[in-house]
């Protein structure tokens, strides 16, 4: 893909799209579990139900950004391979840079022979 492409613009909108509706998506699962916990607390069968919706509503979008490969590395967006990754979601809802190379989130140049900027090991 060349910098500033059709293709490199659409991969960004869907990854920006991804992460919006996953904000959304929690938003609207905590308020309306909130709202229907009465429900939920007195039927076995609602509480099935809500917690089955629930995990595939936020598993759509949780699923393309686990999955997002970085434009310019191809390695997982959102990974850094630090144990950071494995004990929370801080790096799916705000991360800005690939954990591997460091590209921008939205960064239309993604040229392959940028030197490499992420920062040392930090011990």
């Amino acid at each position: 893909m060349a910098a500033g492409s059709p293709d490199t613009v659409l991969v960004w909108r869907g990854f920006r799209r991804a992460r919006l509706a996953l904000w959304g998506l929690m938003l609207l699962v905590a308020v309306a579990g909130a709202a229907l916990h009465d429900w939920m607390a007195s039927s076995f069968w609602v509480r099935m139900l809500w917690i089955g919706a629930a995990a595939i509503a936020v598993g759509y979008p949780l699923r393309y950004l686990l999955g997002f490969r970085c434009p310019r590395c191809r390695g997982v967006y959102l990974a850094t391979g630090g144990l950071r990754d494995f004990l929370g979601v801080h790096r799916l809802l705000w991360a800005t840079r690939c954990g591997t190379c460091s590209l921008r989130t939205g960064h239309p140049d993604i040229s392959s022979d940028l030197p490499d900027s992420r920062p040392g090991p930090a011990f």
